[in-house]
């Protein structure tokens, strides 16, 4: 019998319910994804068609598999209770992504837990066969070759990562190039320009020297935060002609200088020169992140991402004293270690462990930025208490959204508290 006929005489109800099963894994997809990215984004149509491919390849596979060991009665089945298990895998995966981001922390680790999750796969595929005697060993070897020739065509060329996206992060039609030869051209002068707008110090007075940068360009959020952040420690310090703002924007990329690593180191130098031993720098940095790396990303102009240790030799270098350093990042509590020192107060948006949210192009803040400062600091003008009040109305919106808490931490220096206490009784 041919295997269109043999499809033909499946009965109507197996089909729906195998049906059923291919669209309950999608739905696990969506939600695993909106529990790591948070809520305010939608399907992408342009996913779901990935979606609906992938899992006519993997079927197909099925198919021809079942096909040459003359098994075709058990499609139905073998589709339903694979999909079902893909539905789990998919949940536990973005799970352990989330919770141990260390175990993708390297290609490797990647290819291993991709190659643990095929093998139930496969097991469950073969256990179904039931083949007697030898044939099990000859039908486990075809079903395995078919279906992960089958899998590996689909996670190649349909993935699903992208099936739930934020507002206007999808491929826009209108897209214009960044012109990076003028980009680059640019910087000397852009950076020029934001250092002779700095007002000179007061001796002492405690003032605030601040730098303020966003590092993900096609992310219209992070230009956002620095505009915002600079005119909230002008409102709370009368910092407006002491800040320095760096920012990867694809939308507005001369409106400052590129937050890449010369540029930050530059302008952590210019502050150091110019911060008398009365004065507080208050360095905020907000972007994408993983464990001990946050991103400055600007793909068109090539910038590389910033590592802890990175941070911590530019803030050696720059001979910046007293200063309240803000990294608001996925994964930002891993960079604690590198930047304590006793004059320093590190706060960041996440336990080195967890991610925050709300990083979306179109939104005004995001969600820890919005605590800290929105809320906190126009609040209470002491960073320390700024960041109690953050805390919990972190933990309020997460638990809201049924988020896995992301856990901001703030890491104060023995002498920091002397120095935060004198600038802020100066008013």
């Amino acid at each position: 019998m041919a295997v269109g006929d043999t499809l033909s005489h499946i009965p109507a109800r197996p089909a729906l319910v195998a049906l059923a099963a291919i669209l309950v894994s999608w739905l696990a997809e969506i939600a695993a994804q909106v529990g790591y990215f948070g809520p305010g984004g939608r399907l992408s149509p342009w996913g779901v068609q990935a979606a609906v491919a992938q899992s006519a390849v993997i079927v197909a596979g099925l198919v021809l598999g079942l096909a040459l060991l003359r098994r075709m009665d058990l499609l139905a089945r073998m589709v339903t209770l694979l999909f079902l298990l893909v539905a789990v895998l998919n949940l536990a995966l973005w799970t352990l992504y989330r919770e141990a981001p260390g175990l993708y922390a390297t290609p490797a680790r990647v290819s291993l837990v991709r190659a643990a999750a095929h093998a139930v796969q496969v097991a469950l595929l073969v256990w179904l066969l039931r083949a007697p005697g030898r044939q099990w060993l000859r039908a486990g070897l075809v079903m395995a070759v078919v279906f992960l020739a089958t899998k590996a065509v689909a996670l190649r060329w349909f993935s699903v990562d992208a099936l739930y996206v934020f507002p206007q992060t999808e491929w826009d039609e209108a897209y214009t190039p960044v012109d990076v030869e003028a980009l680059y051209a640019a910087q000397d002068r852009l950076m020029d320009d934001e250092v002779a707008a700095l007002t000179p110090q007061t001796p002492g007075k405690p003032e605030v020297f601040a730098l303020a940068l966003g590092g993900t360009a096609d992310q219209s959020v992070f230009l956002s935060e620095v505009e915002k952040v600079s005119a909230i420690l002008d409102a709370q310090y009368h910092a407006g002609g002491r800040v320095l703002r760096l920012a990867n924007s694809h939308d507005h990329p001369m409106r400052y200088p590129l937050a890449n690593k010369a540029n930050l180191a530059r302008a952590l130098r210019e502050i150091g020169a110019r911060q008398g031993p009365e004065d507080v720098a208050f360095l905020f940095l907000a972007s994408h992140g993983r464990e001990e790396v946050f991103s400055l990303d600007f793909p068109e102009a090539g910038t590389t991402d910033l590592t802890a240790g990175d941070f911590a030799a530019m803030l050696r270098e720059s001979r910046i004293g007293p200063a309240v350093i803000v990294v608001s990042a996925c994964h930002s509590g891993s960079f604690i270690d590198d930047l304590s020192a006793p004059d320093r107060l590190i706060i960041t948006a996440a336990r080195a462990d967890r991610t925050s949210f709300g990083c979306r192009d179109g939104a005004e803040w995001t969600e820890f930025g919005q605590s800290f400062f929105d809320l906190g600091l126009r609040t209470d003008r002491d960073p320390r208490r700024a960041f109690a009040l953050a805390l919990e109305d972190v933990a309020q919106k997460e638990a809201a959204d049924g988020l896995t808490q992301s856990l901001p931490q703030m890491g104060q220096g023995a002498g920091i508290g002397a120095v935060l206490d004198r600038l802020l009784a100066g008013g």
